[in-house]
């Protein structure tokens, strides 16, 4: 057995500044044993046993450019699936693209910017979504010059994205009619996108910090930026220095879409603020419109915080679920590198020591329904509950599962408890295991669908 590499406390920081310097991952500042476990397995590989021994081998020219790629893939918590977070789809679909297209009646052409795209889902999700529109539109995709560019600092998720190939747990929000539209199977469990999707999205290596450096990072104008779930790895000076920077390649009246949780707190006087049912955009200002003069409108909208007004058994107990992060985002990780069934097994192993963490529990029945284990999934819900009595999501899914098996009544009862623990909560509280999701913004989504069924868009968050 290898001895296991040294991380004294000098070498550890200083591991931790060239990383922090090089990728601006401020995330892991406060996570060193998670960073230990990620660097460590790296420096087994290439037999390091020292801190000083691996920081050598990244200065070394090629051979360190080489590793530092494969260590920025690792670093990176790269889980997303299809049309993620169901509110901002929503205003996409209703008013950011239909907005953009009208624009470009003319022009036809549209430049659509996805930071941090992963494995692809994202852009992708895009591309299906504006060619629906326009052809809605009665318009043609093909007479339109539509560029989608997605960039990641993640060499692995860019490789898998360019493939187009997902497995059941990406496309664990689309229903079976839509993945036959949009998808051709390849095996049993993985599907590949049509082309006519793919050739809408390129894809390129980019570290997002490049944006701050004169001429770096890819150039704008752009229509539209997503850049979800990034800047919560950066300290929020430099996340506040990256919006400026993406707020000054939007075209004019170009659109920015952020996380629900991002450290930046104020956009004056770079962009507006438009408040979408159930989320924030963010606008670029007509140029030559005095922005100097014009007040934060963003100082005047909370933007709360994760737990803001939820009620205490709403959230698993904080001793299990701060113990239960890494694992959690370990889990979630194997999942999206399609090891499916090694991230079961991972739940299990977990449980095993922890049997009460409820996300964990949560965790591994969204997993055992992805693999088409209905009984396990069904099973799993109900032991959250019972361990957290007023969990809404975990309701949401059950009823949703008891629904797809012909249990109608008694989905409809767990449906009715859960918008009923739905309404104790501030409209504004996000809901845990939720993805960002709301309380208000859920209980608009149940009632603009006709079928009353909860969304499914709302997954386990990153």
């Amino acid at each position: 057995m290898s001895t296991p590499p040294a991380f004294p406390p000098a070498g550890l920081r200083k591991l931790l500044g060239t990383i922090t310097r090089r990728t601006g991952l401020h995330y892991y500042t406060d996570k060193t044993d998670l960073l230990e476990d990620m660097v460590g397995a790296r420096m087994r590989l290439h037999g390091c046993r020292t801190c000083h021994d691996y920081l050598a081998m990244l200065a070394d020219g090629a051979r360190g450019d080489a590793e530092w790629r494969e260590l920025e893939s690792i670093l990176t918590i790269g889980e997303t699936f299809f049309f993620r977070y169901a509110e901002q789809f929503a205003a996409l679909e209703h008013t950011i693209l239909p907005a953009l297209v009208r624009r470009a009646r003319v022009t036809r052409h549209l430049r659509i910017w996805s930071i941090g795209c992963s494995n692809g889902a994202e852009p992708y999700s895009i591309a299906i979504l504006l060619a629906r529109l326009l052809a809605d539109a009665g318009l043609e995709t093909q007479a339109w010059h539509v560029e989608i560019l997605g960039t990641d600092i993640s060499t692995r998720a860019l490789e898998q994205a360019r493939q187009a190939e997902f497995s059941a747990w990406t496309l664990r929000d689309i229903d079976a009619a839509r993945r036959a539209a949009w998808f051709v199977p390849v095996t049993p469990r993985l599907w590949r996108l049509h082309e006519r999707y793919r050739r809408m999205v390129t894809f390129r290596y980019s570290n997002v910090l490049d944006m701050l450096r004169p001429d770096g990072g890819p150039a704008g104008p752009f229509d539209l930026i997503l850049c979800r779930n990034v800047l919560i790895y950066f300290a929020q000076a430099q996340a506040t220095a990256l919006v400026h920077a993406m707020a000054a390649r939007l075209a004019p009246q170009g659109w920015l879409l952020l996380g629900h949780s991002e450290p930046v707190t104020d956009f004056t006087p770079w962009l507006d603020t438009v408040r979408l049912p159930g989320t924030l955009a963010f606008r670029a200002p007509v140029p030559d419109a005095g922005r100097a003069a014009v007040p934060s409108r963003l100082s005047a909208v909370r933007r709360p915080p994760a737990r803001m007004d939820t009620p205490p058994c709403l959230v698993v107990d904080d001793s299990v679920a701060v113990d239960s992060v890494p694992v959690a985002n370990a889990i979630r990780r194997t999942a999206d590198d399609g090891h499916v069934t090694r991230a079961m097994q991972m739940c299990r192993d977990h449980l095993a020591r922890h049997p009460v963490d409820a996300r964990i529990h949560f965790l591994f029945a969204v997993l055992a329904w992805g693999e088409g284990c209905l009984a396990q999934a069904e099973e799993s819900f109900r032991r959250v509950i019972y361990l957290c009595r007023d969990h809404v999501m975990a309701r949401c899914y059950l009823a949703r599962l008891l629904e797809d098996a012909g249990a109608r009544a008694e989905a409809r009862r767990i449906r009715q408890q859960m918008v009923a623990l739905v309404r104790r909560c501030a409209p504004e509280a996000v809901l845990p295991e939720g993805d960002g999701l709301t309380a208000g913004g859920l209980l608009r989504l149940i009632s603009h669908m006709d079928d009353a069924r909860p969304p499914s868009r709302a997954r386990v968050p990153s």
